[in-house]
């Protein structure tokens, strides 16, 4: 039993997904400084049911901004069937020249600040790895580590 007295012990439950969204990057002010990314993802089999339930795709929007030199920060949120995911960058995120010549490839690693519905007091990462294509079509697949209370 030991003098865990007073200390309460908080299961977290560790949930998991791997998704492709595809989208659409425009601008958000008319500098161009500031990117708009929205992006839908299809749940296939073996999606943990806290995602899918109550919805048939996951929508995800974020605000991009890049710098001079290839680099961006991001922010943004993921709703789900069971709620919604809120995300900013974890360091910085790249962008740059990919070996098709019509389209550019990123990668970028999210924290988890925060949620809504089954994601209250969700933490955890996500990383995303994405192309954008010379019609600002996004495809961005998605891997994530999500621990709920």
């Amino acid at each position: 039993m030991g003098h865990q007295r007073g200390l309460a012990q908080r299961i977290m439950r560790e949930v998991r997904y791997q998704l492709t969204f595809e989208g659409k990057v425009t601008p958000e002010d008319e500098m161009g400084s500031v990117m708009r990314v929205e992006a839908r993802a299809s749940f296939g089999a073996g999606v943990d049911d806290v995602f899918s339930t109550g919805a048939p795709q996951a929508v995800f929007t974020s605000s991009v901004e890049p710098d001079e030199y290839g680099g961006f920060r991001e922010s943004g949120e993921i709703v789900f069937g069971g709620g919604t995911l809120v995300f900013a960058s974890e360091g910085e995120g790249r962008i740059g020249d990919s070996a098709d010549p019509t389209m550019q490839q990123g990668a970028a690693i999210w924290r988890i600040e925060s949620g809504t519905g089954a994601f209250a007091e969700a933490s955890g990462t996500i990383v995303s790895v994405f192309t954008v294509n010379e019609d600002a079509q996004i495809r961005d697949s998605q891997s994530a580590v999500i621990f709920l209370a």
